[in-house]
This record gives structure tokens, sequence and C-alpha cells, in this order.
């Protein structure tokens, strides 16, 4: 079988280009909730340094920037970091769009590099006050490492915020590739990562207190059924890996399947795909 974390950071080049699309409804809601969550526990703006792990396209940190930027004291540091650097080269382009309509924005002391979740290098111990990690720590060989190198550089009292996924319809499209061929089978969420209960065992055994952790159901919106299927089975990373092995015919046949799954599911066009995200926030 597969595995999540079976991909460098240059594979998610081409999948860079779309993933803002795709996860702009499927990730508002939980990421509304992961601040939220934080700002109760260290407001906003009492922050000393946010890091924003595993940034993707910067849904987060803009996010951060848009709703609580006016409340973050100017002396606190901003970073994004993420293992794919075209992902990272996204939210590059987020600040300097930003930048231009108001050279006085947050973004401009937003800091932006290449960064492993799991060696968080060149961010010193005890320097940040939150930590924000969407849909990361579960893709790397090691996520208990990424805990505890957030552990490590959160201040006493620093919080941080992540999260998983508990399932979703889209995740059940990719699944039918194991219909095709049973070897193909798409890899699972770590156990521990697919449940609420779970993920909050996990972050506790990184030494986080005060953990809670929750579903959130969330949609995820299409306007072509034939659009999502091409994106799902074309540019997702370890799907490009799962089906590289795939003739021409079986993927005609798998684009078969998933098309009268997805009509099964939703009836029309445009549409929309649910899904339950797991959010987790935790103190050191």
């Amino acid at each position: 079988m597969a595995r999540l974390d079976e991909h460098t950071g240059d594979d998610w080049g081409e999948m860079a280009k779309i993933y803002k699309k795709l996860t702009v409804g499927a990730s508002s809601k939980p990421i509304r909730v992961i601040l939220e969550r934080l700002n109760a526990l260290v407001p906003f703006s009492e922050a000393t340094g946010i890091l924003d792990d595993g940034t993707g396209p910067g849904p987060i940190i803009s996010r951060i920037i848009e709703e609580y930027g006016t409340t973050i004291p100017n002396t606190c540091t901003l970073t994004a970091t993420d293992f794919a650097p075209a992902m990272v080269d996204q939210v590059k382009n987020l600040k300097q769009e930003a930048l231009q309509k108001n050279p006085e924005s947050p973004w401009d002391r937003v800091s932006i590099s290449v960064l492993d979740a799991m060696d968080l290098k060149g961010i010193s111990d005890d320097s940040q006050s939150h930590v924000t990690a969407g849909w990361v720590f579960f893709m790397t060989p090691d996520p208990q490492k990424c805990l505890t190198e957030s552990r490590r550089v959160l201040e006493s009292g620093g919080v941080l915020g992540c999260s998983s996924w508990a399932g979703s319809q889209w995740m059940d499209l990719m699944k039918l590739a194991s219909t095709i061929r049973s070897d193909k089978v798409v890899p699972e969420l770590p156990k521990e990562w697919s449940s609420a209960t779970a993920m909050k065992v996990e972050v506790e055994k990184a030494g986080f207190k005060d953990v809670t952790a929750e579903e959130v159901e969330v949609e995820m919106s299409f306007d072509r059924y034939e659009p999502l299927i091409d994106l799902l089975t074309t540019k997702m990373p370890h799907m490009i890996n799962l089906l590289k092995e795939f003739s021409a015919d079986e993927m005609q046949r798998l684009r078969g399947l998933m098309l009268a799954r997805m009509k099964e599911t939703v009836r029309s066009e445009p549409g929309v795909l649910h899904g339950t995200a797991l959010i987790a926030v935790g103190k050191k």
C-alpha cells in the first residue's frame, strides 16, 4: 500500500496551482474554528510570535492577518513555512499582492521559507506564542516529531492549533481506484489522526496540556463533475503515484466509476461534497 508521506516537496508543484481553489471552501470553517480556539486561549492581541507551519498556499496566515492583523502587536514576528517550494512561492505572491494594495499591511513582516515540519531549524526555542498547522502533520513520516518541534518553538503557555480529516466524500471517490486494481489502495489516514479522540491523545503525548479536539463539518463546492475528477486523479501527488501504472483503459474505467459515484452523491452541477475535519488545540 502507498503511504501519505511518500512524496517530496517538489511533488506539490502542480497541485499548488489549483490547491487554493480546491480547499477554500473545505478549509474556511475549520480555519475559523482553529483561530477562535487559539484566540480564546491566548489572544492574538498578546502574540509575541506566530508560526504557520505547513502553510500551503497560505489560507491560515492570510486569515490571521485579515481577521486579527489590526490587533497583533507590531513587535510580534510572523512566519509561514512549508515543505513544498511551490506552496512557498504561492504565499510569497500573496504577500506581494497584499503589499501592493497596502504597504502598511502586517504582511510586510511575514517571513516565508521552505522548512520541514519535523525539523523547524532556524526557529528558536520558546520563540512563538502561537503555532498553526493545517492538515500537515499526518502527511509526514513522523507526526510526533512535528508535534514535539512545535512544542519546542512555543514559549511557556504558548498554543498550538492543528487539523486533520475524519473523512470526506472526495476521499471516498479516490478510494475507487482499488475496484479497478486491488493492489492500488489509497493511503489511509493514520488512525492516530482520523478521530477527535485519537488526535487528542497524540497531542497530549507530545506534552501539550489543556488539549481539546473536535469535529467540524465542511463542504467542498464544485462547478462541474469532470474538472474535479481531473483534479483528484491527475494533480494530487499521492494519487499520481498510485495511478502511474494504470493503462489508459484503466484510467477511463476509474473516471467512469468516479463520475457515476459523484452523480449518485450529488445529482446536479454545480454541487457540494461533504467532509468532516478534525481540530485540536493545546497549550505548552
